[in-house]
């Protein structure tokens, strides 16, 4: 599928957490030191997907250096916010994009390791038209797994539970053109067993998917925990 590239300068921000305190929800099936490695094969699927689509710079946002070194192997930038929170430290980083020159800027979370680069472009593809736009993509449970804005900072961001409907009720109220995109792929964030198994029933091959075979997620128990030596992209 042939995406025009866009006549704008897009910036994609990626939130991540301190990867020691990532993933607590999964705690009953996987160890500290394994949640720690599928967030960051998590982080590197996304990454593969922005660097390989139309967006011009990715800015991974964190206060953890560890991440930073996963930003510096992809090639990508890093921004580590002075504010605390998630909502906070977005609304920086969408500053400092503006201030590097970004027409619109495109927010995606870490978690959702099969996010595609046909996504990324459609959703810049629907956001590059004339005027004030938003693109929303919601996450199955309510939540918004992908955020476009044009120009940077027509909203406030609100992530978080049923976020969806907040960004929309808000770019609704100050009558910005709003535009939607759903997808399967964009709509799995991995935070519980269910979300787990989607990703490993998942045709698609993946970091995050190999790390599940690996950790012989098909015979975990709740409380079950391998030994795990995973290489991620920064190790190989």
């Amino acid at each position: 599928m042939a995406f025009l590239v866009p006549n704008v300068v897009v910036f994609a921000i990626v939130p991540v957490k301190r990867l020691g305190v990532s993933k607590r929800r999964l705690s009953k099936f996987l160890s500290p030191h394994e949640r720690k490695l599928l967030t960051i094969a998590m982080l590197e699927d996304v990454l593969k997907a922005l660097k390989s689509s139309i967006v011009h710079k990715t800015v991974v946002v964190s206060s953890d250096p560890d991440v930073r070194m996963i930003a510096d192997s992809f090639g990508v930038s890093f921004f580590s916010p002075s504010r605390y929170g998630l909502n906070p430290a977005i609304q920086e980083a969408t500053a400092w994009c503006m201030q590097n020159l970004a027409d619109s800027v495109l927010v995606v979370p870490a978690d959702i390791p099969l996010l595609s680069s046909v996504d990324v472009n459609k959703i810049v593809e629907l956001g590059n038209c004339n005027g004030s736009t938003v693109v929303l993509s919601p996450s199955h449970n309510g939540g918004t797994n992908a955020l476009f804005q044009k120009p940077p900072n027509l909203l406030f961001a609100n992530f978080g539970c049923k976020s969806f409907a907040r960004h929309f009720k808000q770019a609704r109220n100050k009558g910005i053109s709003i535009r939607f995109h759903y997808s399967n792929s964009i709509a799995l964030d991995v935070d519980c067993e269910e979300d787990l198994l989607k990703l490993f029933e998942s045709p698609i091959a993946n970091y995050s998917k190999r790390f599940l075979e690996e950790a012989g997620f098909a015979s975990k128990e709740p409380k079950k925990h391998s030994s795990l030596t995973f290489k991620t992209a920064l190790e190989m």
